[in-house]
C-alpha cells in the first residue's frame, strides 16, 4: 500500500473512530461526523462499513444486538423509541426474577403512530420484539440512560416502566400477580418522578391500578405522594372480569389479591 492510500484509509478510520462496537450506524449518527450518505456508500464498497438496510450501516464484520439497533434508532432527532415497561425493568434488575433471556420478548415503546424503519425488521431478533406505540405519558418523563458496554441508550426508568407494565400486560388474575410481585421489589422509586408521571399520565385505569398496589405494599415513596393533585375519573373500571371491586380505587382486582387493613 503506497503512501497516499496508507494516508486515505488512516482519515477513514479516524472518521469511524467514534463508532461504537455493536451498534447500527445510521445516516444521522455519520452525518452528525461529517459522512454524508454518498460518503458512506463508498465505505460501504470499500470494505470499512457493511449495510444492513437502507440509511443503516455496522462496522465491517461487526454485529448488532437489539440494544445495538435501538441507539441506532435513539439517533434520529425527536425519535421516542425505548425499552419499556417489563424490559426496562429487567435492565434495571428490577424484575430480577424474570431474567431477559436470549429468546425472551423486547418491549420497545413510542409515541402512537411511530414506525421503525426497515432495516430494524429484517435482523434475525426482530420477531422477538413487542411494540408498544401510545401516548398515555409524555415522551420525555422518567427516562435514563442505561450502558450497554460501549454505548448507552435511553431507557425507561423504573418508576416510567413499572407503569408501561401496568398498561401494556395487567387484564387478568395471572397478570395481576406478576405485577404484584414486581411492585413488592419497587421500594426505592423516587417520589418525584412518581408525582410527575401520575399526574401527566392520562389512563385512569393505570393510575388506580399503581396507587391499588402501592397501598398494599407501603413502600416509603408511597407516603411522599400528593395523591389529591392525581385525577383519578370517575366510575368503574374493570380490570379483572369477575373479580371484586376495590372500593377506594373503583377497579375489579382478582378475589383472593390481599388489601390493605383501612382499606374501605
Amino acid at each position: 500500500m503506497d503512501s497516499k492510500s496508507s494516508h486515505k484509509r488512516g482519515k477513514i478510520n479516524q472518521r469511524l473512530l467514534t463508532a461504537p462496537g455493536g451498534t447500527v450506524l445510521t445516516v444521522e449518527w455519520l452525518r452528525a461526523r461529517g459522512i454524508s450518505r454518498k460518503l458512506a456508500n463508498y465505505y460501504a464498497t470499500s470494505g470499512w462499513l457493511q449495510r444492513v438496510g437502507e440509511g443503516a450501516f455496522t462496522l465491517k464484520g461487526d454485529a448488532a444486538d437489539w440494544l445495538g439497533a435501538v441507539y441506532g434508532l435513539q439517533q434520529k432527532r425527536d425519535a421516542s423509541f425505548h425499552p419499556g415497561g417489563r424490559t426496562a425493568l429487567e435492565l434495571a434488575s428490577a424484575a430480577h426474577f424474570l431474567p431477559l433471556g436470549a429468546e425472551a420478548p423486547v418491549y420497545l415503546f413510542s409515541r402512537a403512530g411511530e414506525r421503525v424503519p426497515v432495516w430494524f425488521r429484517g435482523f434475525p431478533w426482530a420477531g422477538r420484539v413487542r411494540l408498544v406505540s401510545s401516548n398515555f405519558l409524555p415522551a420525555d418523563v422518567g427516562l435514563r440512560e442505561h450502558s450497554a458496554g460501549e454505548f448507552t441508550v435511553k431507557a425507561s426508568a423504573p418508576e416510567r416502566a413499572i407503569l408501561e407494565l401496568l398498561f401494556q400486560e395487567v387484564s387478568d388474575a395471572d397478570s395481576y400477580e406478576h405485577a404484584r410481585l414486581i411492585f413488592e421489589g419497587l421500594g426505592t422509586l423516587r417520589p418525584e418522578i412518581v408525582q410527575a408521571l401520575l399526574e401527566s399520565c392520562s389512563s385512569v385505569k393505570v393510575k388506580r391500578l399503581f396507587l391499588h398496589f402501592a397501598e398494599q405494599h407501603r413502600h416509603p415513596w408511597f407516603r411522599e405522594l400528593k395523591v389529591e393533585k392525581i385525577s383519578l375519573g370517575s366510575g368503574k373500571r374493570v380490570l379483572v372480569k369477575g373479580g371484586r371491586l376495590d372500593a377506594k380505587y373503583l377497579i375489579t382486582v382478582p378475589a383472593e389479591a390481599k388489601m390493605p387493613d383501612d382499606a374501605p
